[in-house]
């Protein structure tokens, strides 16, 4: 019998995209063969592509959104809301309630959820930029848009009760979205109506 079949380069790179969230050992295998089998020539462009997104892309200054200026077009754009805040935990959320057309406020990226099994912890996230930008900038709305899933409420909760004693409005986006649903992953008429239906906490 044969030991470490596996090159050993292979190995590196799958034990690297599995320290990635939601990647297991099979999809991030999968993920490696894939690249792979891609033509020499389009892997390399990816590859040049991964490089170029690392040197030019970075968070907002002021949201957290990914963006390649300082200031993203949703912050630089005069003409929005900037007393209602959308929080939300990645960029691609805040993205895809962009595509909706539907909200016309600011947003703010947490960069994850809490998660004890992860040893996420509030500190881990962008609490704290959160309230310096309430007190800063006379916000009089939150609005909680963190994923309908465990760890999303219990994110959400957590905001809740940091905030709950400022003389702001709270609510929490409606539930056209299913429990357990990603928000990157659902379509603008069911987020839409997430939208149209947030509560008020």
């Amino acid at each position: 019998m044969i030991e470490n079949v596996l090159p050993k380069t292979l190995k590196k790179v799958v034990d690297e995209i599995i320290n990635l969230p939601g990647y297991g050992e099979k999809s991030a295998q999968r993920l490696a063969v894939n690249i792979l089998n891609m033509p020499r020539g389009e892997a390399f462009q990816l590859i040049k592509d991964f490089m170029e997104m690392l040197e030019k892309v970075h968070p907002c200054k002021e949201c957290g959104i990914f963006t390649e200026e300082e200031l993203c077009p949703v912050c630089s754009d005069e003409e929005r809301d900037r007393t209602t805040i959308c929080v939300v935990e990645e960029s691609f959320d805040a993205f895809a309630i962009e595509k909706t057309g539907k909200y016309k406020g600011l947003y703010h990226v947490l960069g994850g959820r809490l998660s004890p099994l992860e040893e996420i912890t509030a500190e881990d996230l962008n609490m704290v930029s959160l309230i310096e930008r309430i007190e800063k900038d006379n916000v009089k709305e939150i609005i909680l848009a963190t994923n309908p899933t465990v760890e999303g409420e219990a994110t959400a909760s957590y905001i809740y009760n940091l905030l709950k004693n400022k003389d702001i409005t709270i609510s929490r986006i409606g539930y056209g979205l299913p429990f357990g649903a990603v928000l990157e992953n659902a379509d603008d008429f069911t987020l839409s109506k997430a939208l149209e239906h947030k509560t008020r906490l």
